[in-house]
This record gives structure tokens, C-alpha cells and sequence, in this order.
């Protein structure tokens, strides 16, 4: 003989109960969506920091290896996706690429290494926070010059020093030679440094590098 079930009792979310937990929600959203967007931002600022200590550390070291001067250029060009950037006016654009070139005999430089770029959410400052890129004067591209990958081609600028053979540059030894990380929408006024940020500096006669971030010694 069958039984029929017994009825069950049956519990469901009131209006008032189903805004309270939407309410919650939105409300650990609002934390967490900028916590997540600081430490993302830190990670590719450590990635970035990495990418050029070792770029520069190699250079020194492939003059002196090789016996050669080493070109290190730092590339100035547009993302065609940041608001306000033209692709086809480098100077409207940032300076967010690194790469090595071993000079010639013939004083021809050609390119060492592959273009290295750094995170998209992080550039090379350009103003006070780097000497390597404020005291110098960008320049375009010769014939000879690499074009760049991802249609950026020739529209370009950069600036330059050379490690040289013994594994001094050839920066004026007199004066303090440093670049500077930070995030694209990092705002930077004068030589205050953001919140985050990562420096090297050179040393114009030995060729050594020494890196500055916050909180490290």
C-alpha cells in the first residue's frame, strides 16, 4: 500500500532578504575590485622592474664579453588604445619598450636582443624621475633602424647610452643617471614619486646598477 508523502515545508528567500544579500555583495565587490586592481598593478610593476634590471645587467655584461659597445635604447612610442595616444605621433605616446644593440666596427649598431616591452599597464616616467630619458633628446628612426612589431613600424622615437667595451657607459660621469617605473595612470608631478615605483640607477663609470624600490632596502 503506497503512502502518499507527507507535505513538506518549503523556505524561500523574502524580497527583503534577497536585497539584503545583493546589498552584502555589492558591498564586498566595492572592496575587493580595487584591492584586486592594487595588487595586479604591483605584480606587473615587479614583472616590468625585473625585465629592465636584467636587460641592463646583460648589456653590461655582452660589452664585456664580446669586446663591444652595447646600445641600449628606450623606445617612445603610441598605444592607439590609451585615451589621447596616436598611433602615428610617437611623441603623443609613452616611452614603454627596451631594447640591447651590439655597434659595429663600422659604428653600425643592429640589434643584440629582441624588443622587450614592458606591461601594459606600466611606462618608463620621462620627466624628472628619469635623467636617462628627460636629459636626452628622443630621436626617429634611421633607415637602418629595426621596425617595431605590432604595427607600431617606424613611428617611434628613442634614446640612448652605450655600455662600453670595459663596462663604463658612456654617460657624462659628472651627473646622477637613473630611469624610473611607474603605473600609466600613476599622476607625477616634478621629482615626487608616486606611491609605486621602481628606479635603477647607474653609475656612469663602473656601468653597475642599483635598484630603489618602497619598502626594499
Amino acid at each position: 500500500m503506497n503512502h502518499p508523502h507527507p507535505p513538506q515545508n518549503r523556505s524561500a528567500f523574502s524580497l527583503i532578504e534577497l536585497v539584503a544579500v545583493i546589498s552584502i555583495i555589492i558591498i564586498i565587490a566595492a572592496f575587493a575590485v580595487p584591492a584586486a586592481n592594487t595588487i595586479l598593478r604591483g605584480s606587473q610593476l615587479t614583472q616590468a622592474a625585473q625585465l629592465i634590471s636584467g636587460q641592463l645587467s646583460l648589456a653590461r655584461q655582452q660589452a664585456l664579453t664580446r669586446n663591444r659597445s652595447i646600445e641600449v635604447r628606450f623606445f617612445q612610442y603610441a598605444d592607439g588604445e590609451q585615451p589621447g595616444e596616436k598611433p602615428e605621433d610617437p611623441a603623443s605616446g609613452k616611452f614603454r619598450a627596451i631594447q640591447m644593440f651590439e655597434v659595429l666596427e663600422n659604428g653600425v649598431p643592429i640589434p643584440l636582443s629582441k624588443l622587450e616591452r614592458l606591461p601594459v599597464s606600466i611606462v618608463f616616467n620621462d620627466e624628472d624621475l628619469s635623467t636617462l630619458i628627460k636629459d636626452k633628446t628622443p630621436e626617429d628612426p634611421r633607415p637602418s633602424d629595426p621596425e617595431l612589431p605590432r604595427g607600431v613600424d617606424r613611428n617611434y622615437k628613442y634614446v640612448s647610452f652605450r655600455f662600453r667595451p670595459d663596462g663604463s657607459t658612456d654617460l657624462n660621469p659628472i651627473k646622477q643617471w637613473y630611469i624610473t617605473l611607474h603605473s600609466l595612470t600613476d599622476e607625477v608631478s616634478g621629482s615626487e614619486p608616486p606611491p609605486n615605483f621602481f628606479t635603477v640607477q647607474i653609475d656612469p663609470v663602473s656601468g653597475s646598477t642599483r635598484n630603489y624600490r618602497p619598502g626594499t632596502s
